[in-house]
């Protein structure tokens, strides 16, 4: 095996462990897990870039919109002089004066919390460097298949610790072993149900991917053989039995969690693909055919509805709501925009800027906004949420352009858009292992299809 080989077969074994164990290790919420994430992200991405010196290839699609994202958290960690602190961010400006007792002289960032901003910059970083390794290196053939598989049976054992501990004598303690501080949301091996629920939203998609492309097999095959019904022993028919039992388990794991953004994103993911199957033409399926497909989707999603039921996220809505825990918090962000207009507050320091402003649960301590993109226009200003948004687009762009190839794709198209939607009432980006399998996810939707034509599948 060359060098080049060997770089090659590390980078997608080290990224397949990472994907493997962040989510299983509590998500990857806290530094001693985290930081050896980004350190195998970062690898894994410098890697791929010695190896694109010899072996050339597409640039990542969205990759000035992701260094012009860098370079925003890079400005805002740049002293300024008062004066033009005060034009470019008033918010920043008053968040340094203030408090003094004479006219604010030295030399401030835009950046309220440039020890948070530099540990955001620290993770954009890593996460760029690993969508790109995952674009180079595992994009095509095998590979891109094991990426996906990862996740959908990652998140098949995320479920099954879950429902154990669920029924265990103390279900507050992950693995039996650790439980956190702040425990009234613990499910699984996760901190909060949310987030949980956030990677089941992409894994239960991907395995609904996986299923319709097993059902489409066993279709294939029903309709060249006689007796069709031994066809349900053989290989084609036990393969759709566990892809179907992979979705009911991991859509029953979801609907446990009693998460109601992470239930009505995924209910929302598939009702796009349910459109996609019957309106989009992005299988090459008869009317008949289309039917009887989007008829599978709903079934498969059911058996794990039904198994649950939806008793507890009903529960939820009505005992949480959303105007408290959501609106009425949204709501008293607003007025930070007038303040940190155009660059934000800081990347990652939102948590240090909002007490400032903060007029609901005056005793808490809110260290996100509950709302990736509210978030994101609140740390880096229109100009940080354009950003964001672009990438956004580039990445479903690509989901929804290759969901026109196979079932398989359009779980990823599912999957994708499912967290996007769960973002708006969560954060599931800020969540480590979330944030790297959406990422890594990502760069398999935008990685290019000539590449595939050209070099075949491995």
């Amino acid at each position: 095996m060359s060098a080049p080989t060997r770089a090659a077969a590390f980078v997608r074994v080290l990224v397949l462990v990472l994907l493997a164990t962040a989510p299983l290790l509590a998500g990857a919420v806290h530094e001693p897990v985290f930081i050896p994430l980004l350190a195998g992200c970062g690898l894994a991405g410098l890697v791929s870039l010695l190896r694109a010196r010899q072996t050339p290839s597409p640039q990542l699609p969205g990759l000035r919109l992701l260094v012009a994202l860098h370079a925003l958290v890079l400005l805002q960690l740049v002293p300024l002089p008062p004066g033009s602190l005060r034009a470019v961010s008033p918010g920043s400006f008053a968040f340094y004066n203030d408090p003094l007792l004479v006219p604010l002289s030295a030399w401030r960032p835009i950046s309220v919390s440039p020890p948070d901003t530099l540990r955001g910059l620290a993770f954009l970083a890593a996460f760029s460097l690993l969508a790109l390794a995952v674009f180079r290196e595992l994009g095509e053939g095998r590979w891109r298949r094991r990426v996906l598989r990862t996740v959908v049976f990652t998140g098949l054992a995320l479920t099954v610790v879950a429902l154990l501990q669920a029924v265990s004598p103390e279900p507050r303690r992950i693995y039996g072993v650790w439980q956190p501080r702040w425990d009234w949301a613990v499910f699984g091996p996760y901190v909060n149900r949310n987030h949980f629920a956030g990677y089941l939203v992409m894994a239960g998609a991907l395995g609904v991917g996986e299923a319709l492309e097993a059902l489409s097999r066993l279709r294939a095959a029903w309709a060249a053989r006689r007796q069709r019904f031994l066809l349900l022993g053989e290989a084609e028919g036990l393969a759709f039995a566990r892809a179907a039992a992979v979705v009911m388990v991991t859509v029953a794991g979801l609907v446990a969690s009693q998460s109601r953004g992470g239930g009505v994103a995924y209910a929302f993911a598939m009702l796009a693909v349910l459109l996609l199957i019957l309106f989009g033409s992005v299988l090459p399926l008869t009317a008949t055919g289309r039917w009887w497909t989007a008829l599978a989707v709903l079934l498969l999603v059911a058996l794990g509805v039904v198994w649950i039921g939806l008793g507890g996220v009903i529960s939820a809505f009505e005992v949480r709501g959303i105007r408290a825990s959501r609106l009425d918090l949204w709501r008293d962000m607003l007025p930070m925009l007038k303040h940190f207009p155009v660059f934000g507050c800081g990347w990652n320091a939102f948590a240090t800027a909002y007490p400032w402003y903060q007029t609901v649960w005056k005793t808490d301590w809110i260290g996100e906004a509950h709302n990736d993109y509210l978030q994101a226009l609140l740390d880096g200003g229109l100009v940080g949420l354009l950003l964001v948004a672009g990438l956004l687009v580039v990445v479903l762009r690509g989901a929804l352009a290759r969901a026109r190839r196979s079932p398989v794709e359009l779980g990823l198209f599912g999957a994708l858009s499912g967290l996007a939607l769960h973002e708006l009432v969560d954060f599931n980006g800020q969540i480590p292992a979330n944030a790297a399998t959406w990422v890594a996810l990502a760069a398999l939707a935008v990685a290019p299809r000539e590449a595939e034509r050209s070099h075949g599948r491995p």
